[in-house]
């Protein structure tokens, strides 16, 4: 016999599943869910009402479905009112918060565009504390999120709590998870946006049980993996700092402080100082999408400058990709970001640059794929990890069966 907690394990893992069934397939049904999880029909119907009574999951209405059998159809789907996440972004310039329900769609957001670069920890703690407690205060009973996820650009530390270091602040190795629960009560997670990138595709089913990477070319180069089915993260930080490894020794001023980085080379700043000729000059702020725009399009009509600012970032970034692809398997690309939407320009000379780097050019026909809007893939990964936390709990027998209760 399974021990009670074998037991409960089991338990909590069947839940899960079909939680996660009902992540990928919106609407559903008993006979679905079993065929999708390898459950029997009996044990997912069980699974299936428990959630029911707990307020996890609704039924609703199969409008065909009662049409061609005379009577209500039973369709399952999550119950958007069950829980609330917040996700909150801290980038260069700007802070936001928005507020999921259970299902991910957005109920609120309150949002800043303000110079961050001399705010310090309690600075940052309140600013988001007070654009949390805005956004609430505009839902029903001002309800508080079940979790918080924040996503900076930017390094920070593997448990989840620390800013380590941000191109949008002066200030290093900020605590900001532990004194923004102890303002909102509420459980706050710290993470790297791009290294969160990944999570954005967690239930889509393209890309169930593949190995892929997203790769941002913006205000830096930040690049998120999802391998064996998990968002990577280092032992010690956020790591998969993409735009960080060296590319020329010695070479552009970086961002970070250091030269010679991909980063120094197919970040929006670089591209832009390089195709104005400008050596080592770092912009304050960020350089617009328009500004972005305008190079692409002048380095599409042949002007010498901007052509070279792309050839080099897509070389700085097809060496970085080869490297990688030398340390584990080439995978398909997700590129996201303001530099991005130039992948005409880059993508020939990254796969040259792959080509040239890689044993044998390995990984250099790798697929490639474009994420047009980044900010809101950057708020749809942070909202499918609070979502991801919450079914964790929810999940777990006892928290069903106290909502059971309740």
């Amino acid at each position: 016999m399974l021990a009670k907690t074998d037991a409960e394990d089991v338990r909590a893992h069947n839940r899960r599943a079909v939680i996660d069934h009902l992540r990928r397939t919106p609407v559903s049904t008993r006979k679905a869910m079993s065929a999708a999880t390898g459950l029997s029909v009996s044990a997912a119907s069980a699974i299936a009402t428990a959630l029911l009574r707990a307020g996890l999951i609704v039924e609703i209405d199969d409008d065909e479905r009662a049409a061609r059998r005379g009577r209500p159809g039973r369709s399952l789907a999550l119950n958007g009112s069950a829980a609330s996440v917040a996700v909150a972004k801290i980038a260069v310039g700007e802070l936001a918060v928005r507020v999921c329900d259970y299902r991910g769609a957005m109920l609120t957001e309150a949002r800043r565009d303000c110079d961050l670069a001399d705010f310090g920890q309690d600075e940052i703690v309140r600013f988001l504390a007070m654009l949390l407690g805005e956004a609430t205060a505009r839902l029903a009973g001002n309800t508080m999120p079940q979790n918080l996820v924040v996503a900076v650009q930017g390094k920070t530390d593997s448990h989840a709590r620390r800013i380590l270091w941000s191109p949008a602040l002066k200030a290093r190795d900020l605590d900001i998870a532990d004194p923004l629960t102890a303002l909102t009560k509420v459980p706050v997670g710290v993470f790297n946006d791009c290294s969160l990138m990944p999570e954005a595709f967690r239930w889509k089913p393209d890309f169930a049980h593949r190995d892929f990477a997203t790769l941002f070319i913006g205000v830096g180069v930040g690049m998120g993996l999802r391998l064996g089915g998990t968002t990577f993260r280092g032992q010690r930080s956020s790591a998969v700092e993409f735009g960080h490894i060296n590319h020329i020794p010695g070479g552009a001023l970086c961002r970070c402080g250091n030269r010679g980085c991909i980063e120094a080379y197919a970040g929006d700043y670089a591209i832009w100082r390089r195709a104005n000729g400008r050596t080592d000059e770092i912009s304050a702020g960020r350089v617009s999408d328009a500004d972005m725009h305008h190079l692409a399009a002048q380095a599409r009509s042949g002007d010498p400058a901007a052509t070279r600012a792309f050839a080099e970032a897509g070389t700085a970034i097809g060496y970085g990709l080869g490297r990688m692809f030398t340390l584990v398997d080439p995978l398909p690309v997700v590129f996201t970001g303001s530099g991005a939407h130039a992948m005409d320009l880059l993508e020939p000379v990254i796969r040259a640059g792959i080509r040239d780097s890689a044993i044998d050019g390995v990984g250099a026909d790798i697929p490639f794929s474009l994420a047009d809007d980044v900010d809101e893939l950057i708020f749809g990964a942070a909202t499918a990890k609070g979502l991801a936390a919450c079914d964790d709990e929810f999940a777990r027998a006892g928290n069903v069966e106290t909502r059971e209760a309740a």
